[in-house]
Order: C-alpha cells, then structure tokens, then sequence
C-alpha cells in the first residue's frame, strides 16, 4: 500500500523528472501521485511493489534527478517500475493526451478480404497465364 507519505514524494520526483511548463502541466499538477498512479497500478499491478521500493528509499528532499539516477545503479527493478509509472501516468491524461493533440486509440475497420491487394491489382496474371513451369532438380 503506498501511503500519503510515499505519495508525496512520488509528486516532488514527476516533478522534478517531467518539470511543468507554460504548455504542459506539471505530473503534480494532473494528480500524478493521487488518481493517475490509482490507474496505473490498477493496468500494472506488477509494477507496485518496485514503485513502493523506489519510494521508500527515496529521500523527502534533494535532487530528484540524482538521486533517480542513484536507484538505477542500485535498483533496477525499482527504477523501472518508477519511471514507468510516472511516465504512463503523465500521459495517461487526458489534459496531456489532448494538449500532445493525441486523440487516443481510435477503431481502425478491418477488411474481411481473403485475397490480398496483389491479387486485385492483377499483379499475378503473368504467372497464371504463363501456366505452371517445372524443372527437374539437377541430379536427381
């Protein structure tokens, strides 16, 4: 279970991993450490326990990035499971998705043609016509 605590300190990192500008938000500012971890986790469960590791081992204060750096060396698994949740949070947003002017997954149609487009475009007829050719393996 990732406390309060821990979820404070998972802000000051997006944070300082992902800084905020006049385009986008800040991770802190779109609930990165609140509802969009929630959704997160709730995708890939498998990341929790590497989230919760980074985190606890993650000083209140100080430079984010350094000390990011610092768990790759010494946790990779954690490291992982942090920066993964951090960046899928971010842009799991909708604010995000729609200031990238990312629509999201659209349906694509799918054709249901057993013949492929080469077979349309009539690009095999040569061979059809030209009939079937055999010619006995050498040394047989």
């Amino acid at each position: 279970m990732i406390d309060d605590d821990l979820r404070a300190r998972l802000a000051r990192l997006a944070d300082g991993l992902i800084p905020g500008t006049a385009e986008m938000p800040a991770p802190s500012a779109i609930g990165i450490a609140g509802a969009q971890l929630d959704v997160v986790l709730a995708s890939r469960p498998d990341l929790a326990d590497g989230v919760e590791r980074a985190l606890g081992a993650a000083p209140p204060a100080g430079d984010p990035i350094a000390w990011v750096e610092e768990l790759r060396a010494i946790d990779p698994v954690a490291y992982d499971a942090l920066v993964t949740a951090i960046v899928a949070g971010y842009y799991m947003h909708r604010d995000v998705q729609r200031r990238l002017g990312y629509p999201g997954q659209q349906p694509q149609p799918v054709v249901a043609d057993p013949y492929p487009a080469y077979v349309h475009e009539g690009l095999l007829e040569r061979v059809y016509e030209r009939g079937p050719i055999y010619r006995p393996t050498p040394g047989t």
